[in-house]
């Protein structure tokens, strides 16, 4: 299963490569522990909180929330840029 949204970085990528995001608009959090290549890994890792981004996730385990991001877009970030 995957699916294409846009989100908001409400937390930046930690050092264990960790995201969280919050889609809109329903507000659902994911945290993001896995990313389809390492040009994805660093686009995110990049961002500040409070970026929007389209993303393509999928689950990245069977159990909680933690999902893998098949592909990562930036939409605009808080700043205007």
């Amino acid at each position: 299963m995957s699916t294409t949204d846009t989100y908001t970085v409400t937390s930046e990528q930690n050092d264990h490569g960790c995201v969280t995001v919050r889609a809109h608009p329903r507000n659902a959090t994911f945290h993001v522990v896995d990313y389809a290549d390492e040009s994805d890994r660093e686009r995110i890792g990049d961002l500040p909180a409070g970026s929007v981004v389209k993303l393509e996730l999928s689950r990245a385990g069977r159990r909680g929330n933690v999902w893998c991001a098949e592909s990562v877009h930036t939409a605009h970030t808080d700043g205007g840029e």
